[in-house]
């Protein structure tokens, strides 16, 4: 039976829940909302919830910090809604082996292993522009990971072991825990503008395979370009 409950913070040395009974590692919890006015996630707070899916931050949500091991083990699927966190604790989102997706995350400093053990992670996304240095094992044993697919020309460095074994990113020597951090750094800001490059590219192709169809049908091309954009925004008929 699914469990839904409303995080209220650290209130008298408990954790503050409505909505039920709750403990760490309740594996019948399965949904999370952040009330308003909560800063603090506190730490190990959600550890071992492998229930638990979704996280909800209310509008307004004044969460700026996520504890060590908050999530550790949880069974979070998507990271969102957390454009004002500012720090995340060591370990918090460990072993999440359901995490796919993070998005908008505006963060400024990070713990050690992070995200480490997220085996379904595809890509390093959301990674935020006000982070210049990845974190020991930030991304350790991340073995699903693929792609960059984010901008990581303001990172300057990486941590020890922070991609240790993220084979289906990294060539077997890049993914060996003694790799040099500063090759796989540039291997990484290597990749990441070749999939740039290759993503705007197949834009572009597919914009000229639609400017094509669209002088196909209209014989206008003056007219094409124009028309692309009205039909892409659902103004002007196919």
């Amino acid at each position: 039976m699914s469990k839904a409950v409303v995080y209220t913070g650290w209130k008298g040395g408990i954790y503050g829940v409505e909505g039920g009974d709750f403990r760490q590692e309740d594996t019948g919890v399965t949904d999370v909302t952040i009330a308003d006015g909560v800063t603090e996630i506190k730490e190990h707070a959600f550890h071992g919830c492998k229930g638990l899916t979704n996280l909800r931050f209310l509008k307004g949500s004044a969460i700026t910090t996520v504890g060590h091991e908050a999530f550790h083990r949880s069974g979070l699927i998507t990271l969102q809604g957390m454009e004002r966190v500012r720090k995340i604790g060591r370990w918090a989102f460990y072993n999440c082996q359901n995490l796919r997706t993070i998005e908008g995350l505006g963060c400024e400093e990070m713990g050690v292993g992070c995200f480490a053990g997220c085996t379904l992670l595809p890509s390093m996304k959301g990674w935020p522009a006000s982070m210049t240095v990845i974190p020991a094992r930030c991304f350790y044993g991340c073995t699903g990971m693929t792609t960059v697919d984010c901008d990581i020309s303001h990172v300057t460095s990486i941590g020890e072991g922070a991609f240790y074994d993220c084979t289906s990113l990294l060539p077997p020597s890049l993914s060996a825990w003694d790799a040099d951090p500063a090759a796989v750094l540039a291997f990484l800001k290597r990749k990441s503008i070749l999939e740039r490059v290759a993503e705007r590219c197949a834009f572009l192709c597919s914009l000229k395979r639609a400017q094509g169809d669209f002088y196909n049908r209209t014989g206008d091309p003056c007219g094409a370009s124009r028309r692309i954009i009205m039909e892409f925004a659902g103004l002007f008929p196919a």
